[in-house]
């Protein structure tokens, strides 16, 4: 039974038809007249007994919440304006918000939550007593009820799914084939989320649950619309497996701090480092194609050494804050293992710190510098706006610890790509065994704390800085601000909104590259 609150205490209201006519009243503007309440809750009385019950039943319920809550003009019934509030009506108000925004923030997906957790209850449940008239008006607003929570349900499946929190996605899933076993569409979602996962089994498992369910109550199989998203997504992650290559051969350089992995590609007379960003794994980066296919690219004219930095993928995972001063540690032991007695560097968001801190303590190791997506500062400061307020950064840290396991951040770090499941399949996976959420906060507070902005006019050696102008984890503004405050350095704006630099079009970045250092050889 539905309940009456009445100043902040449940009041006992036993008769159905009680609660029947709140909500009708509520669930109406204006007034309704008495000649239609009468029949509608009593169909088999006459109309002058009708209208006896109905003015008993006004009397018994302002007397059971204590207050006057109808108003009684002109032979009509009404609520009082601002005494009565329905929560069915409030979870209508704020779920077409909620389906209609632009995005849901913090506040409005744990608001949505809640309004589920309740709207996902009968609408008024035990609520009959016999009017076909009644029972029919209730069984169209039930309709229009799960019709609106089914799209609110959606809406925060997909952002649930944004932000990595794929459990709960699965489980709100769940509550979407509970109000309708036979929705395809639901199935559909439900093959999505396995599929950003990387998981074909449950592809496979959640296509198979649907057919059969079809099957055993109508006898038909899946539309040809889920048919084409099963095949899709499965064709989607075969490729993605197909794609996997011969692992490359892992060395290890030892520094005082642990042992640095890392893979030697291509046989250039010059060599080239990538220094990664926070996270990497030098055996999973290369099973991602477009990665695979920039680097390749690379690989035809210079000596490719790719690497973990320590605490992260194959290399020593320590529970120490990674700062500019360590990752230019870790390359250069590699550069002393390898026998190189100079390089190229190419730092892309946070490796270029590392990059830029080599360049000044030990300029004879470095060729020369290629930057892409990177900053000078880990943190905002009142002559450094570019970058997050130091709050603000431990608040997305947080989050991003949150959802690690799935494609977290995905949007912000390939948002041209963020649908494509093989790529969300394939980031999950090196997330995963990248590092765990502890060694992530230990690497990312040396981001946060990074300064290397008194030391850019030391850079000496010939430096290239690339940034896409809508990046959406590095500012623009920080890529203009590097090549500005480094001597000599070559400007190269580029289209885009993505921060990985082989995501989205990578022509533009490895030709940079190759040009840059070929006119500086």
């Amino acid at each position: 039974m539905p309940t009456v609150v009445a100043q902040g205490h449940a009041t006992a209201l036993s008769l159905k038809r009680a609660f029947a006519l709140l909500a009708y009243l509520a669930y109406h503007s204006g007034p309704v007249p008495r000649a239609h309440l009468a029949p509608l809750l009593w169909p088999d009385a006459s109309e002058a007994t009708g209208r006896t019950r109905l003015r008993r039943l006004v009397y018994t319920l302002e007397a059971a919440v204590a207050c006057k809550v109808l108003s009684t003009e002109n032979d009509c019934l009404a609520l009082v304006p601002g005494m009565v509030e329905t929560d069915a009506l409030r979870f209508a108000q704020f779920a077409r918000r909620a389906v209609t925004a632009q995005a849901l923030d913090d506040a409005a997906l744990a608001e949505a939550r809640q309004w589920i957790a309740s709207a996902r209850r009968t609408l008024l449940e035990g609520i009959a007593f016999g009017s076909e008239s009644f029972d029919d008006w209730l069984k169209a607003l039930a309709i229009e009820h799960e019709h609106l929570l089914a799209r609110l349900l959606e809406r925060v499946v997909d952002a649930l799914a944004r932000r990595g929190e794929f459990a709960s996605a699965l489980e709100l899933v769940e509550a979407l084939l509970a109000l309708d076993a036979y929705r395809e569409p639901s199935y559909v979602l439900l093959m999505q989320l396995h599929a950003q996962q990387g998981h074909s089994a449950g592809v496979e498992a959640a296509y198979t649950r649907c057919a059969q369910v079809l099957r055993a109550e109508f006898g038909i199989r899946p539309g040809p619309q889920t048919e084409a998203a099963y095949l899709r997504m499965t064709e989607d992650l075969q490729r993605l497996l197909s794609h996997r290559v011969e692992r490359p051969a892992v060395r290890f350089a030892e520094s005082a701090a642990g042992a640095i992995a890392y893979t030697v590609l291509g046989a250039g007379e010059q060599t080239m480092v990538i220094c990664p960003g926070f996270v990497c794994h030098i055996e999973l980066a290369m099973e991602h194609p477009p990665l695979r296919a920039c680097v390749q690219a690379l690989a035809e004219r210079f000596r490719v050494v790719l690497f973990d930095r320590r605490g992260i993928g194959l290399s020593e995972r320590l529970r120490a804050a990674s700062t500019p001063d360590a990752l230019a540690h870790d390359i250069a032991a590699i550069l002393d293992d390898a026998g190189v007695p100079r390089a190229w560097l190419f730092g892309s968001s946070e490796g270029g710190l590392g990059a830029m801190r080599l360049a000044v303590d030990r300029p004879e190791r470095v060729s020369g510098l290629c930057l892409f997506g990177a900053l000078a500062r880990g943190c905002a400061a009142p002559d450094y706006p570019w970058a997050l307020p130091a709050a603000a950064y431990d608040v997305w840290l947080k989050r991003l610890v949150a959802g690690w396991g799935g494609p977290v951040g995905i949007e912000t770090f390939a948002p041209s790509e963020q649908g494509d499941p093989a790529l969300r399949a394939w980031w999950a996976r090196l997330v995963r065994h990248a590092a765990s959420p502890g060694g992530l906060e230990a690497i990312l507070a040396g981001l946060r704390d990074a300064d290397m902005r008194a030391e850019l006019a030391r850079i000496g050696v010939p430096t290239l800085v690339m940034h896409r102008r809508g990046d959406r984890a590095v500012r623009f503004e920080a890529g203009e601000h590097l090549a500005r405050s480094i001597p000599g350095a070559v400007w190269q704006p580029l289209e885009g909104t993505d921060h990985f630099w082989w995501s989205g079009d990578s022509q533009p970045v490895v030709q940079a590259v190759l040009k840059f250092a070929g006119a500086s050889h």
